[in-house]
């Protein structure tokens, strides 16, 4: 039964792949040094009540391979909304990732390619390519900490009736991505991005995330997260700035 469950909630969340948005996965890969197959499946349910009721469905998957220095980690995310009586599934994506981590050292080389779209943000996509090394600061059993610099080619389309903006360059991007084990089961983790284009200094784009997670079993925990992204060049009646506030449980395997 426990299986069969499983592969359920494994085939779902694969069928949604061409309709996904990433967010930062970093947090989703694992210290686990075995090798094969890991990952887990995480699903969290909100409920919000301002002028209006709303109902978000979220879910993400993780797979990931190691084989001695090198690990591919797959990644999607998925969204459903319902506002009052309107259903939405306003924003998805997928992430693929290859790292080779280089053996004794502090840099650990990274390939990546991801897709997004957001239908609140009127982003009808966003594909990316992109790699840099990641410098490995701290990376103890309690304390972690990255630095990433990123060299990507971006190819992406907003879009309304009245509005377009399109993109097709290459660009730098960071990232600083920080793990703090507080307790044998509680951790608190972050990772911020800033994405320039220095051709076009209106255009750039922050990421953040926050994340507190507790391990209620080996297998089974519970995460509340935090999520800012600011664009800084939207269409004109799109909010620059998104926030979420998020609970949700995962199951690894």
């Amino acid at each position: 039964m426990y299986k069969k469950l499983l592969t359920l909630l494994l085939v779902s969340c694969i069928s949604t792949l061409a309709m996904t948005q990433i967010v930062s996965i970093d947090k989703r890969r694992t210290k686990n040094p075995n090798k094969g197959f890991q990952g887990d499946v995480n699903v969290g349910l909100n409920f919000v009540h301002t002028t209006t009721d709303m109902t978000q469905l979220m879910s993400r998957l993780k797979l990931q391979y190691n084989d001695n220095d090198n690990t591919y980690l797959f990644s999607t995310d998925v969204s459903f909304s319902k506002v009052d009586d309107k259903r939405n599934m306003n924003n998805g994506g997928l992430m693929f990732k290859y790292n080779y981590w280089v053996p004794d050292k502090i840099i650990i080389a990274e390939a990546f390619y991801q897709y997004q779209y957001n239908r609140v943000k009127q982003l009808k996509h966003r594909h990316v390519f992109g790699g840099g090394p990641r410098f490995n600061i701290a990376d103890k059993d309690k304390f972690s900490l990255f630095i990433v610099a990123y060299t990507i080619y971006l190819n992406e389309l907003f879009e309304t009736s009245d509005y377009q903006r399109r993109k097709s360059l290459v660009k730098f991007s960071s990232m600083l991505s920080t793990d703090w084990k507080m307790a044998p089961n509680a951790s608190i983790s972050h990772s911020t991005y800033y994405e320039p284009d220095y051709s076009d200094p209106a255009d750039f784009r922050i990421w953040s995330e926050t994340r507190f997670n507790v391990k209620i079993t080996k297998k089974f925990a519970f995460a509340l997260y935090v999520r800012l992204d600011y664009d800084n060049l939207v269409p004109p009646e799109v909010d620059p700035l998104f926030y979420t506030i998020n609970n949700s449980f995962s199951l690894s395997f």
